[in-house]
């Protein structure tokens, strides 16, 4: 996709392109782009000297006259240019001093200090060859994309130019001929009496025709194109003939044998009536066509990047086509005022430093907030430079806009989970710390030789204690790698969920009963199936019970309970405990939530627990969520399986 920059160069080449000013500085102009595109000096246009059957430099940027010279004697079919001339196709040579293709150029690229280049063929509208476009660089260079592209735009406009130049030259030509009658008979003419009955008619006009002379010499010019009587052009024909004044028009037209073409037509009064003259302008129609079809290519580029292209003119007042922005703000009112789209907040700072820039005429750069056509407000980072005439005063900016929302959401995302993590590990190094310690003054207690066997049996039980809580620490650690990573595999077979309940109340007993917490089973009579994994699904229930038992003060109430449905299993645990608050909904089964909710520690655990039950539920096709009213109020984690009724 081109850049700004190249946006700017394109503008200003479509600008100068308007002027009336040699070819030959125009093709220089296309020239001086393609050099900018590349970030080189050296590029030629080079056409066919059908007399030698050799091509000839046309124009060139950045080369000798020696160089000029040599590259005047190109034979169809050599070098890099006349090997795309003769081929119709892109040449491309990344290095002269390897490819063995131009090894007999080889001294002379080195003498002239080229190193790499490509020639771009140019083909007329009727697709013949042209001409070719040549970039040469001096080291060596494989062209990018990009630069492919706007090199093949810049050699259809070359093509245009030279075609419309030399239409144009031809029509010059003929005009200076109709001031003698015998030599404008290259046009056709066909001579009316003053009752617009054929007089006479040239061999161009019967050519063009397509009839035979003697089918329209004395005929009506109404019968004979009864589709002019009652168009511009028989209105015009009549008012020449009327007012006896010369007129003239374009027409577009079929001829009998189903050909259409565009003609130039003009009447002239004469002693008989009218003389009649058609000038078939088809090539010069085509060309211009392929001008304005170019434009309209620009413009469609502009509407299709991600990035908003706009217009403004010295003022800052927005020009030109302005639908890119109008369809993203949905702002369709007759007068474009783009600061209205913009957030509230932002408006005054944006107006200032809008303000400031069309003072100084420098380059901006901004970021600012725009409401989308949804309503929503996007950031967006603007950039815009000055376009200036000859004397450097601005007449017009050109810029861009730039939907970054995405961006800077992605980089708050890294930073809550950076900070996330960052606690993660402050809460690890304390779970640690105290297992180790009681572990290392125990290993130094047994060691002591004071140490009796009853106080050494002692010891060895704290030790077997701390270890075990290591282990379970590490085996979160593990589990919690596992998941992230992608490699949990499950057993899965037919378990009843009520056996499952059973097994993960006991895991989790010894923990309430040291708390005192009153538990309610609530679990059906009939078996409750699912496919799956045995050992992952106590490890689920069980890390929602420990969680409420946590999270629960002592003589809490706490309660879980299996509802089969029709084609699903409901698990709920419910507590009365220190609840969730409402902000902390959403990312309560976040990995180190641990480390955010429970800041005095007193509840333990690393923050896994929550995360890795989201993370197995939905390895069994199954959801999880959880409710609370907020701080104090308890919570409902509830979840649900695929029941399998067979």
């Amino acid at each position: 996709m081109p850049h700004l920059d190249d946006w700017k160069i394109l503008h200003q080449l479509s600008v100068h392109l308007l002027n009336s000013e040699h070819t030959t500085r125009k093709l220089e102009r296309v020239l001086e782009a393609i050099n900018h595109f590349h970030g080189t000096t050296k590029a030629l246009i080079s056409l066919l000297d059908s007399s030698r059957a050799r091509l000839f430099v046309r124009a060139s940027t950045g080369l000798s006259a020696t160089v000029v010279e040599d590259l005047s004697q190109i034979e169809l079919g050599q070098g890099c240019c006349g090997m795309a001339f003769a081929q119709g196709r892109r040449v491309v040579v990344a290095d002269f001093d390897t490819d063995s293709l131009f090894e007999k150029f080889r001294d002379w690229t080195q003498q002239h200090g080229i190193g790499a280049g490509y020639s771009t063929p140019m083909f007329t509208t009727a697709g013949d060859v042209l001409g070719v476009l040549t970039v040469y660089f001096d080291a060596p260079h494989i062209p990018a994309q990009h630069e492919v592209e706007l090199t093949e735009i810049c050699a259809g406009t070359v093509a245009a130019i030279l075609e419309r130049d030399s239409i144009e030259d031809q029509l010059r030509r003929e005009r200076d001929r109709r001031d003698q009658v015998l030599r404008g008979m290259a046009e056709g003419l066909c001579v009316v009496d003053h009752d617009f009955r054929v007089l006479e008619m040239n061999a161009t006009a019967v050519h063009i025709n397509r009839r035979p002379v003697e089918d329209m010499i004395g005929k009506s010019h109404w019968e004979l194109w009864p589709d002019t009587v009652d168009s511009p052009v028989g209105r015009e024909y009549r008012r020449a003939m009327r007012e006896r004044v010369p007129v003239q028009l374009e027409n577009m037209w079929t001829d009998p044998e189903g050909r259409t073409g565009w003609f130039e037509l003009s009447a002239q009064p004469i002693d008989e009536g009218l003389a009649l003259y058609f000038r078939d302008i088809t090539q010069r129609k085509l060309a211009q066509q392929e001008i304005e079809e170019s434009a309209q290519r620009y413009r469609m580029l502009s509407e299709t990047v991600s990035d908003l292209v706009w217009r403004a003119d010295a003022n800052g007042k927005p020009i030109g086509d302005t639908t890119s922005w109008r369809r993203y703000t949905d702002d369709w009112s007759d007068e474009l005022r783009w600061i209205n789209s913009v957030h509230p907040e932002d408006c005054a700072r944006v107006q200032a430093a809008w303000k400031r820039y069309l003072a100084e005429g420098m380059p901006a750069i901004d970021s600012y907030r725009v409401r989308r056509m949804d309503g929503q407000y996007r950031h967006f980072e603007s950039r815009a430079v000055p376009l200036r005439d000859q004397n450097g005063h601005v007449f017009e900016w050109i810029g861009t806009c730039t939907d970054t929302t995405d961006k800077i959401m992605q980089a708050e995302e890294m930073r809550l989970a950076n900070e996330r993590k960052d606690r993660f590990l402050a809460v690890l190094s304390h779970e640690l710390r105290n297992p180790l310690a009681a572990t290392s003054m125990a290993a130094r207690l047994i060691e002591s030789p004071a140490t009796t066997s009853a106080r050494a049996v002692q010891l060895g039980e704290v030790i077997q204690r701390q270890v075990g809580h290591m282990s379970r620490l590490v085996e979160d650690l593990v589990d919690m790698s596992r998941v992230t990573m992608g490699l949990v595999l499950l057993n899965k077979q037919m378990v009843d969920i009520g056996r499952i309940a059973h097994e993960a109340v006991e895991q989790i007993r010894p923990m309430m009963v040291a708390k005192r917490h009153a538990l309610t089973l609530d679990l059906p009579l009939i078996p409750c199936q699912t496919f799956g994994d045995k050992t992952r699904l106590v490890q689920v229930l069980s890390n929602l019970l420990s969680n409420a038992a946590r999270y629960t003060p002592g003589d809490g109430n706490i309660s879980l309970r299996v509802v089969p449905e029709h084609d699903k299993i409901l698990v709920e645990v419910t507590d009365n405990g220190i609840g969730i608050p409402s902000d902390a909904i959403g990312s309560i089964f976040d990995f180190y939530t641990q480390a955010e909710r429970s800041t005095d520690r007193k509840g333990g655990g690393l923050g896994l627990g929550l995360a890795l039950v989201k993370s197995l539920v939905e390895a069994h096709g199954g959801t999880v969520r959880v409710s609370s009213d907020g701080d104090g109020m308890g919570s409902i984690f509830s979840l649900t399986l695929p029941r399998s009724l067979s």
